[in-house]
Protein backbone atom coordinates (compact mmCIF):
# COMPACT_ATOMS: atom_id res chain seq x y z
CA UNK A 1 0.00 0.00 0.00
CA UNK A 2 1.37 3.50 -1.11
CA UNK A 3 2.52 5.87 1.52
CA UNK A 4 0.14 8.52 0.41
CA UNK A 5 -2.87 6.38 0.65
CA UNK A 6 -1.98 5.38 4.29
CA UNK A 7 -1.40 8.93 5.53
CA UNK A 8 -4.96 9.88 3.91
CA UNK A 9 -6.88 6.61 5.19
CA UNK A 10 -5.56 7.68 9.13
CA UNK A 11 -6.36 11.24 8.73
CA UNK A 12 -9.53 10.36 7.60
CA UNK A 13 -10.36 7.59 10.35
CA UNK A 14 -9.27 9.86 12.67
CA UNK A 15 -11.16 12.63 11.29
CA UNK A 16 -14.36 10.07 11.97
CA UNK A 17 -13.42 8.99 15.62
CA UNK A 18 -12.84 13.00 16.21
CA UNK A 19 -16.57 13.90 15.36
CA UNK A 20 -17.80 10.83 16.89
CA UNK A 21 -16.45 12.16 20.39
CA UNK A 22 -17.50 16.07 19.60
CA UNK A 23 -20.68 15.10 18.80
CA UNK A 24 -21.38 12.24 21.33
CA UNK A 25 -19.63 15.25 24.04
CA UNK A 26 -22.83 17.73 22.35
CA UNK A 27 -25.17 14.94 23.10
CA UNK A 28 -24.09 15.12 27.04
CA UNK A 29 -24.23 19.43 26.90
CA UNK A 30 -27.17 19.08 25.36
CA UNK A 31 -28.47 17.04 27.72
CA UNK A 32 -27.24 18.41 31.24
CA UNK A 33 -28.53 21.53 29.56
CA UNK A 34 -32.24 20.04 29.40
CA UNK A 35 -31.69 18.55 32.96
CA UNK A 36 -30.66 22.40 34.41
CA UNK A 37 -34.30 23.60 32.56
CA UNK A 38 -35.88 20.99 34.34
CA UNK A 39 -34.37 21.75 37.53
CA UNK A 40 -35.24 25.29 36.99
CA UNK A 41 -38.97 24.66 36.19
CA UNK A 42 -39.29 22.29 39.13
CA UNK A 43 -38.11 24.64 41.53
CA UNK A 44 -40.32 27.85 39.72
CA UNK A 45 -43.02 25.34 40.15
CA UNK A 46 -41.95 24.24 43.48
CA UNK A 47 -42.24 28.71 44.44
CA UNK A 48 -45.15 28.61 42.95
CA UNK A 49 -47.08 25.86 44.83
CA UNK A 50 -45.60 27.38 48.30
CA UNK A 51 -47.21 31.29 47.00
CA UNK A 52 -50.68 29.37 46.63
CA UNK A 53 -50.31 27.61 49.92
CA UNK A 54 -49.34 30.76 51.77
CA UNK A 55 -52.21 32.34 50.33
CA UNK A 56 -54.74 30.03 50.67
CA UNK A 57 -53.85 29.85 54.75
CA UNK A 58 -54.22 33.63 54.89
CA UNK A 59 -57.66 32.74 52.96
CA UNK A 60 -58.82 30.87 55.96
CA UNK A 61 -57.61 32.20 58.49
CA UNK A 62 -59.43 35.34 57.79
CA UNK A 63 -62.22 33.54 56.53
CA UNK A 64 -62.62 31.52 59.79
CA UNK A 65 -61.35 34.41 61.89
CA UNK A 66 -64.70 35.14 63.36
CA UNK A 67 -66.11 31.14 63.21
CA UNK A 68 -66.09 29.10 66.51
CA UNK A 69 -67.31 25.27 66.36
CA UNK A 70 -69.66 24.42 68.78
CA UNK A 71 -68.58 21.56 71.02
CA UNK A 72 -70.24 18.95 73.13
CA UNK A 73 -69.23 16.88 76.18
CA UNK A 74 -69.36 13.03 76.78
CA UNK A 75 -73.00 12.94 77.14
CA UNK A 76 -73.47 15.22 73.87
CA UNK A 77 -74.11 18.06 75.42
CA UNK A 78 -73.19 21.47 73.94
CA UNK A 79 -74.37 24.26 76.78
CA UNK A 80 -71.37 25.21 78.11
CA UNK A 81 -69.28 25.16 75.09
CA UNK A 82 -71.98 27.83 73.75
CA UNK A 83 -71.66 29.80 76.64
CA UNK A 84 -67.91 30.08 76.47
CA UNK A 85 -68.41 30.70 72.21
CA UNK A 86 -70.86 33.55 73.06
CA UNK A 87 -68.13 34.80 75.71
CA UNK A 88 -65.03 35.05 73.37
CA UNK A 89 -67.33 36.01 71.04
CA UNK A 90 -68.62 39.71 72.71
CA UNK A 91 -64.68 40.04 73.48
CA UNK A 92 -63.88 39.92 69.79
CA UNK A 93 -66.77 42.56 69.31
CA UNK A 94 -66.39 44.73 71.73
CA UNK A 95 -62.89 45.61 70.61
CA UNK A 96 -64.84 46.38 66.87
CA UNK A 97 -67.32 48.07 68.60
CA UNK A 98 -65.28 50.58 70.80
CA UNK A 99 -63.03 51.37 68.01
CA UNK A 100 -66.06 51.96 65.27
CA UNK A 101 -67.77 54.46 68.19
CA UNK A 102 -64.79 56.44 68.92
CA UNK A 103 -63.96 56.85 65.36
CA UNK A 104 -67.50 57.30 63.49
CA UNK A 105 -68.59 59.03 66.47
CA UNK A 106 -66.10 61.99 66.02
CA UNK A 107 -67.89 63.40 63.04
CA UNK A 108 -71.01 61.78 63.15
CA UNK A 109 -74.24 61.54 65.13
CA UNK A 110 -75.64 57.97 65.33
CA UNK A 111 -78.91 58.11 63.32
CA UNK A 112 -80.95 55.77 65.66
CA UNK A 113 -79.87 55.92 68.95
CA UNK A 114 -76.66 54.08 71.33
CA UNK A 115 -74.76 51.86 70.03
CA UNK A 116 -76.03 52.11 66.13
CA UNK A 117 -72.31 53.09 64.94
CA UNK A 118 -70.57 50.55 66.94
CA UNK A 119 -73.46 47.59 65.89
CA UNK A 120 -73.25 48.43 62.26
CA UNK A 121 -69.17 47.20 61.72
CA UNK A 122 -69.11 44.81 64.39
CA UNK A 123 -67.95 41.22 63.16
CA UNK A 124 -70.51 38.82 62.83
CA UNK A 125 -69.63 35.66 65.28
CA UNK A 126 -70.63 32.30 63.56
CA UNK A 127 -71.36 29.43 66.16
CA UNK A 128 -70.48 26.77 63.69
CA UNK A 129 -72.03 23.24 64.21
CA UNK A 130 -70.23 20.24 62.64
CA UNK A 131 -71.77 17.09 65.06
CA UNK A 132 -74.21 15.79 63.93
CA UNK A 133 -76.60 16.10 66.79
CA UNK A 134 -75.99 18.30 69.95
CA UNK A 135 -78.36 18.15 73.24
CA UNK A 136 -79.07 21.37 75.43
CA UNK A 137 -80.48 21.46 78.92
CA UNK A 138 -80.46 24.96 78.98
CA UNK A 139 -81.61 27.67 76.98
CA UNK A 140 -79.02 29.09 74.22
CA UNK A 141 -78.85 32.96 74.52
CA UNK A 142 -78.57 33.98 70.58
CA UNK A 143 -76.81 37.81 70.79
CA UNK A 144 -76.65 40.66 68.75
CA UNK A 145 -74.59 39.70 65.25
CA UNK A 146 -74.42 35.98 66.06
CA UNK A 147 -75.67 33.52 63.50
CA UNK A 148 -75.76 29.65 64.34
CA UNK A 149 -74.45 27.79 60.83
CA UNK A 150 -73.46 23.97 59.78
CA UNK A 151 -71.56 23.59 56.41
CA UNK A 152 -74.72 21.70 55.30
CA UNK A 153 -78.38 21.84 54.93
CA UNK A 154 -79.92 20.36 57.84
CA UNK A 155 -76.30 18.96 58.92
CA UNK A 156 -76.61 19.60 62.80
CA UNK A 157 -79.46 18.69 64.56
CA UNK A 158 -80.13 21.05 67.85
CA UNK A 159 -82.20 18.95 70.87
CA UNK A 160 -83.26 21.29 73.43
CA UNK A 161 -84.47 18.98 76.81
CA UNK A 162 -85.16 22.17 78.62
CA UNK A 163 -84.42 20.82 81.96
CA UNK A 164 -81.29 23.02 83.16
CA UNK A 165 -81.55 25.91 85.76
CA UNK A 166 -80.59 28.29 82.85
CA UNK A 167 -84.03 28.12 81.15
CA UNK A 168 -85.90 31.12 79.62
CA UNK A 169 -89.47 30.77 79.78
CA UNK A 170 -92.42 32.25 77.70
CA UNK A 171 -94.50 33.97 80.40
CA UNK A 172 -94.98 36.65 78.18
CA UNK A 173 -98.70 37.45 77.60
CA UNK A 174 -98.38 39.02 74.06
CA UNK A 175 -100.52 37.41 71.86
CA UNK A 176 -100.40 34.60 74.50
CA UNK A 177 -97.97 32.92 77.08
CA UNK A 178 -97.21 29.53 76.45
CA UNK A 179 -95.65 29.02 79.32
CA UNK A 180 -92.94 26.89 77.64
CA UNK A 181 -89.08 26.94 78.18
CA UNK A 182 -87.49 28.17 75.27
CA UNK A 183 -84.60 26.60 73.06
CA UNK A 184 -83.31 29.90 71.27
CA UNK A 185 -83.20 33.17 72.54
CA UNK A 186 -83.01 35.95 69.99
CA UNK A 187 -81.98 38.76 72.50
CA UNK A 188 -82.89 42.41 72.35
CA UNK A 189 -80.08 45.27 72.25
CA UNK A 190 -78.21 44.60 75.53
CA UNK A 191 -75.48 45.97 77.58
CA UNK A 192 -72.46 44.13 77.73
CA UNK A 193 -69.41 45.65 79.62
CA UNK A 194 -68.65 48.73 77.83
CA UNK A 195 -70.34 47.12 74.47
CA UNK A 196 -74.17 48.35 73.67
CA UNK A 197 -74.83 46.05 71.58
CA UNK A 198 -78.10 46.08 69.26
CA UNK A 199 -80.20 43.50 67.73
CA UNK A 200 -78.50 43.50 64.50
CA UNK A 201 -77.80 40.87 61.71
CA UNK A 202 -78.98 37.79 64.15
CA UNK A 203 -79.42 34.41 61.92
CA UNK A 204 -79.92 30.69 62.23
CA UNK A 205 -79.07 28.86 59.02
CA UNK A 206 -78.79 25.01 57.99
CA UNK A 207 -79.57 23.39 61.41
CA UNK A 208 -82.39 20.83 62.68
CA UNK A 209 -83.73 21.74 66.02
CA UNK A 210 -85.78 19.62 67.79
CA UNK A 211 -87.96 21.18 70.88
CA UNK A 212 -88.33 18.18 73.51
CA UNK A 213 -90.38 18.31 76.63
CA UNK A 214 -92.95 20.95 75.71
CA UNK A 215 -90.28 23.90 74.26
CA UNK A 216 -90.80 26.56 72.39
CA UNK A 217 -88.07 26.62 69.48
CA UNK A 218 -87.25 29.95 69.19
CA UNK A 219 -88.26 33.42 70.63
CA UNK A 220 -87.82 36.57 68.90
CA UNK A 221 -87.38 39.67 71.33
CA UNK A 222 -88.12 42.98 70.95
CA UNK A 223 -86.92 44.32 67.85
CA UNK A 224 -84.49 42.25 65.62
CA UNK A 225 -83.68 44.17 62.81
CA UNK A 226 -82.71 42.00 59.42
CA UNK A 227 -83.43 39.13 61.10
CA UNK A 228 -82.94 35.85 59.29
CA UNK A 229 -84.26 32.18 59.35
CA UNK A 230 -82.50 30.13 56.52
CA UNK A 231 -83.02 26.42 55.15
CA UNK A 232 -83.85 25.24 58.58
CA UNK A 233 -86.25 22.71 59.81
CA UNK A 234 -88.38 22.80 63.58
CA UNK A 235 -89.49 19.31 64.69
CA UNK A 236 -92.47 20.18 67.50
CA UNK A 237 -93.95 16.61 67.74
CA UNK A 238 -93.41 17.62 71.65
CA UNK A 239 -92.99 21.05 71.73
CA UNK A 240 -95.57 24.48 72.61
CA UNK A 241 -98.48 25.56 70.04
CA UNK A 242 -96.21 28.12 68.99
CA UNK A 243 -93.22 27.57 66.59
CA UNK A 244 -91.48 30.96 66.49
CA UNK A 245 -92.84 33.67 68.89
CA UNK A 246 -91.95 37.60 68.89
CA UNK A 247 -92.87 39.32 71.82
CA UNK A 248 -91.55 41.60 74.28
CA UNK A 249 -88.25 40.99 76.12
CA UNK A 250 -88.13 38.28 78.99
CA UNK A 251 -86.38 38.83 82.06
CA UNK A 252 -85.53 35.87 84.51
CA UNK A 253 -83.55 37.42 87.72
CA UNK A 254 -80.64 35.08 86.47
CA UNK A 255 -79.91 36.63 82.74
CA UNK A 256 -76.16 37.03 82.37
CA UNK A 257 -76.60 40.40 80.71
CA UNK A 258 -78.44 43.54 80.70
CA UNK A 259 -81.66 43.58 78.10
CA UNK A 260 -82.10 46.96 76.56
CA UNK A 261 -86.04 47.72 76.77
CA UNK A 262 -86.53 50.56 75.01
CA UNK A 263 -88.31 51.19 71.74
CA UNK A 264 -91.19 49.02 69.99
CA UNK A 265 -91.90 45.15 69.92
CA UNK A 266 -91.40 45.49 66.33
CA UNK A 267 -88.89 43.11 63.46
CA UNK A 268 -87.68 45.15 60.78
CA UNK A 269 -86.54 43.50 57.38
CA UNK A 270 -86.98 39.93 58.80
CA UNK A 271 -86.41 36.86 56.33
CA UNK A 272 -87.72 33.48 56.43
CA UNK A 273 -86.55 31.57 53.98
CA UNK A 274 -86.85 27.54 52.91
CA UNK A 275 -88.54 26.32 55.96
CA UNK A 276 -90.04 23.04 56.86
CA UNK A 277 -92.18 23.17 60.28
CA UNK A 278 -93.32 20.30 61.64
CA UNK A 279 -95.83 21.15 64.29
CA UNK A 280 -97.27 19.46 67.76
CA UNK A 281 -100.48 17.33 65.81
CA UNK A 282 -102.62 18.98 68.18
CA UNK A 283 -106.18 20.32 68.00
CA UNK A 284 -105.29 22.52 71.16
CA UNK A 285 -105.74 26.30 70.71
CA UNK A 286 -104.96 29.06 70.28
CA UNK A 287 -101.18 27.58 67.88
CA UNK A 288 -99.73 29.04 65.32
CA UNK A 289 -96.69 28.10 63.56
CA UNK A 290 -95.21 31.45 63.74
CA UNK A 291 -96.75 34.66 65.53
CA UNK A 292 -94.92 37.77 64.10
CA UNK A 293 -95.54 41.85 63.99
CA UNK A 294 -93.41 44.21 62.60
CA UNK A 295 -92.58 45.96 58.68
CA UNK A 296 -90.69 44.36 55.38
CA UNK A 297 -91.12 40.91 56.89
CA UNK A 298 -90.63 38.43 53.99
CA UNK A 299 -91.44 34.32 54.31
CA UNK A 300 -90.77 32.18 51.01
CA UNK A 301 -91.10 28.30 50.43
CA UNK A 302 -92.37 27.44 53.52
CA UNK A 303 -93.58 24.02 54.21
CA UNK A 304 -95.93 23.13 56.98
CA UNK A 305 -97.06 19.35 58.69
CA UNK A 306 -98.85 19.20 61.48
CA UNK A 307 -99.76 22.48 62.25
CA UNK A 308 -103.55 24.13 62.14
CA UNK A 309 -102.80 27.01 61.62
CA UNK A 310 -99.64 28.36 59.49
CA UNK A 311 -98.23 32.38 60.17
CA UNK A 312 -100.38 34.74 62.26
CA UNK A 313 -99.17 38.23 61.53
CA UNK A 314 -100.61 40.45 63.44
CA UNK A 315 -99.04 43.72 61.17
CA UNK A 316 -99.21 43.20 57.46
CA UNK A 317 -96.46 46.29 56.51
CA UNK A 318 -94.83 45.07 53.94
CA UNK A 319 -95.57 42.00 54.47
CA UNK A 320 -94.51 39.59 51.73
CA UNK A 321 -96.01 35.80 52.04
CA UNK A 322 -94.40 33.83 48.56
CA UNK A 323 -94.90 30.03 48.50
CA UNK A 324 -96.37 28.34 51.35
CA UNK A 325 -97.47 24.58 51.46
CA UNK A 326 -99.82 23.22 54.36
CA UNK A 327 -99.93 19.19 54.29
CA UNK A 328 -103.67 18.13 54.93
CA UNK A 329 -104.46 16.51 58.38
CA UNK A 330 -106.70 14.25 56.76
CA UNK A 331 -108.67 14.66 59.91
CA UNK A 332 -105.99 13.03 62.35
CA UNK A 333 -105.44 15.69 64.22
CA UNK A 334 -107.72 18.27 63.58
CA UNK A 335 -110.59 18.59 61.38
CA UNK A 336 -109.55 19.52 57.75
CA UNK A 337 -112.11 22.44 57.75
CA UNK A 338 -110.38 23.95 60.97
CA UNK A 339 -107.02 24.52 59.29
CA UNK A 340 -106.25 27.78 58.18
CA UNK A 341 -102.52 28.69 55.96
CA UNK A 342 -102.21 32.17 57.51
CA UNK A 343 -104.01 34.90 59.04
CA UNK A 344 -103.31 38.28 58.95
CA UNK A 345 -104.35 40.89 60.84
CA UNK A 346 -104.41 44.54 58.71
CA UNK A 347 -103.21 47.31 60.29
CA UNK A 348 -103.56 50.89 57.62
CA UNK A 349 -106.70 51.61 56.18
CA UNK A 350 -106.05 49.66 52.86
CA UNK A 351 -104.28 45.83 52.65
CA UNK A 352 -100.08 46.33 52.63
CA UNK A 353 -99.41 42.72 52.38
CA UNK A 354 -98.96 40.44 49.36
CA UNK A 355 -99.80 36.60 49.10
CA UNK A 356 -98.77 34.75 46.61
CA UNK A 357 -98.24 30.67 45.67
CA UNK A 358 -100.35 29.40 48.31
CA UNK A 359 -101.42 25.72 48.77
CA UNK A 360 -103.30 24.86 51.19
CA UNK A 361 -106.72 22.84 52.11
CA UNK A 362 -108.66 26.27 52.97
CA UNK A 363 -108.00 30.11 51.78
CA UNK A 364 -106.26 32.14 54.68
CA UNK A 365 -107.70 34.87 56.38
CA UNK A 366 -106.91 38.84 56.12
CA UNK A 367 -109.22 41.11 58.14
CA UNK A 368 -108.78 44.24 59.95
CA UNK A 369 -107.05 44.58 63.75
CA UNK A 370 -109.72 43.32 66.34
CA UNK A 371 -111.97 42.06 64.06
CA UNK A 372 -114.44 39.00 65.05
CA UNK A 373 -113.19 35.91 63.87
CA UNK A 374 -115.87 34.84 61.23
CA UNK A 375 -115.79 30.82 62.42
CA UNK A 376 -113.50 27.95 64.33
CA UNK A 377 -110.50 27.99 62.39
CA UNK A 378 -106.60 27.83 63.17
CA UNK A 379 -105.65 29.82 66.04
CA UNK A 380 -109.18 31.39 66.71
CA UNK A 381 -112.92 29.98 67.57
CA UNK A 382 -115.94 31.73 65.96
CA UNK A 383 -116.61 35.01 67.30
CA UNK A 384 -113.24 35.45 69.02
CA UNK A 385 -111.32 38.96 68.41
CA UNK A 386 -108.36 38.68 66.04
CA UNK A 387 -104.74 40.23 67.24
Amino acid sequence: MKPLFLFILIVTLNGLHSAEISSRSGDLLNENSKQEQLIEKIEDLEGRIQALESRLNDTIATDQKFHFVLEKDEDGYADTSWNEIIAKGQRVQTDYWKRAEAFWGENYESPSGEGWLGSEVTPIISIVCIEPEYFFHNTARLPGKFRITTPARWGSMLRFFSDGDQVVKDDVAYGMATHAPIGIYVEPGTTVGEMVMRSFDQGIENVVITAMNGTLPIYLAMDQDRFWLDRVKILQHQGALIGIKHGPPVRPDWYPVTQRIEGSVWLRDARFNDLQLEGPHTDDRPQAAMLLSGANIIISNLNLYGWMQGPYCHSDRGLLINGLTMHDSGGKYCKVEEMIPYTISQKGPKPSAKITGISAPNEGWYLPKRSVAPRTQGWHKEGGTTL
